[in-house]
């Protein structure tokens, strides 16, 4: 069969890299390009809180889209798919001098990210074993903080001598030949079928196929994909406000304590990968949601120098790999069909959560006049959904022994 010659760990490599781009090139690249855009573009902040906001709204139709998209074509086609058009958008971007196009563009190419991860549960099902499963989710959560750290480097590369476009098109080009290669690599491992020959290789033992059968305890992901929007998103989007206008402290300790969190990133799918692989989905979710406690805490108690950096250490700790840890979850206890449908709805959550926590934050600073108390709700809610994840059945209990 065509399916056994390609090796199972190319395939996560290469959806690895899919997630990466399309959240890492297709979402995180404009808020570092900004000020070199508003040059030539002449745009104004209240443009780029236009486009920000819609983004997020984006996000939520295309993980409907997604999910829909992958009952009807397919898991594999609907990446390549996405894929293919953050590539499109990426590189019409640099050519278009309308705000209104580029900022449709914009759109399009951060919401690509949702409709890629959504499929990935669906595909980790058919190549990955169960008991690898949760590693593998992990790292392919973790795959935007690569996609940060490049676009570091390209932005310093061109954008700084007035080169911006060129970022652009750089990653417009490097996303479409992605497209291409995943493909040709889906193609030829058979993930266009649908069979069921990697099924077998990867057994979901036992996994409930109806959305109704799962309903005692899927309430509880659906509330903790909201949480996961609610509680990280305001500790990023007001991190640097923090740093800088109410402590006082230099760009330059900004900027470093968000590569720290960028470059922990990185470990942080293969450190809290290890645990789910080991002691399973719902363990490593609970040490994810402690790291979130303790980076909350740690900010209220002192927020100096030396403890803000432990802060951003434990946050980027469970940040990455969190959203690839409930899909895992869900895969253990029901088929890839249904995991998807679930993931597509909280991803929907997610994205309502990280709107309505960015609007509480801004609340919470308003009334105060301080923003320490984001931090205590983060801390907070992490403390609840530590809970919840606690609440959970083992995630083990329905897979073949």
């Amino acid at each position: 069969m065509t399916s056994v010659r390609i090796q199972d760990n190319v395939l996560v490599a290469v959806m690895i890299a899919c997630v990466g781009t399309c959240y890492g090139f297709g979402l995180s690249l404009f808020p570092q390009i900004i000020p070199d855009m508003r040059k030539d573009l002449a745009f104004d902040y209240s443009f780029v809180g236009t486009v920000t906001g819609l983004v997020q709204f984006s996000t939520v139709a295309f993980a409907v889209l997604g999910t829909w998209l992958v009952h009807r074509i397919g898991a594999a086609r609907t990446v390549v798919a996405s894929v293919s058009l953050c590539g499109l958008c990426l590189s019409s971007i640099p050519i278009s001098d309308n705000l209104y196009v580029v900022a449709g563009l914009l759109m399009v190419a951060g919401a690509t990210g949702a409709s890629t991860f959504v499929p990935m549960i669906n595909l980790a099902s058919r190549v990955v074993r169960a008991e690898q499963r949760g590693f593998a989710m992990s790292l392919i959560s973790s795959a935007p903080a690569f996609g940060v750290l490049i676009n570091s480097a390209l932005v310093a590369a061109y954008a700084g001598s007035g080169h911006w476009q060129m970022v652009w098109f750089l990653t417009g080009a490097a996303t479409i030949a992605l497209a291409v290669v995943t493909h040709i690599l889906f193609g030829r491992a058979g993930l266009f079928d649908s069979g069921t020959s990697h099924e077998t290789l990867a057994p979901t033992a036992g996994g409930s196929a109806s959305l109704r059968s799962i309903m005692p305890w899927v309430m509880l992901i659906f509330a903790l994909g909201f949480i996961n929007g609610l509680m990280p998103y305001p500790y990023l989007t007001y991190l640097s406000p923090f740093l800088r206008e109410e402590l006082g402290y230099s760009v330059g300790f900004a900027s470093w304590l968000w590569a720290t969190i960028g470059a922990v990133g990185i470990g942080a799918g293969f450190a809290i990968g290890t645990i789910s692989s080991r002691l399973g989905s719902r363990y490593a979710m609970l040490t994810c949601y402690s790291s979130f406690l303790a980076a909350g805490a740690l900010v209220v108690l002192d927020p100096s120098m030396e403890l803000s950096i432990l802060s951003g250490i434990f946050f980027s700790l469970g940040f990455y790999p969190i959203y690839g840890l409930l899909p895992a979850y869900v895969s253990h206890r029901a088929t890839p069909r249904v995991a998807v449908t679930v993931l597509g709805i909280c991803t929907v959550f997610q994205g309502i959560g990280g709107t309505t926590g960015n609007f509480f934050g801004g609340v919470i600073k308003t009334s105060t006049e301080s923003f320490s108390g984001i931090y205590l709700a983060v801390a907070v809610t992490a403390a609840v959904a530590a809970a919840m994840t606690i609440s959970l059945p083992k995630d083990r209990s329905a897979q073949a022994v």
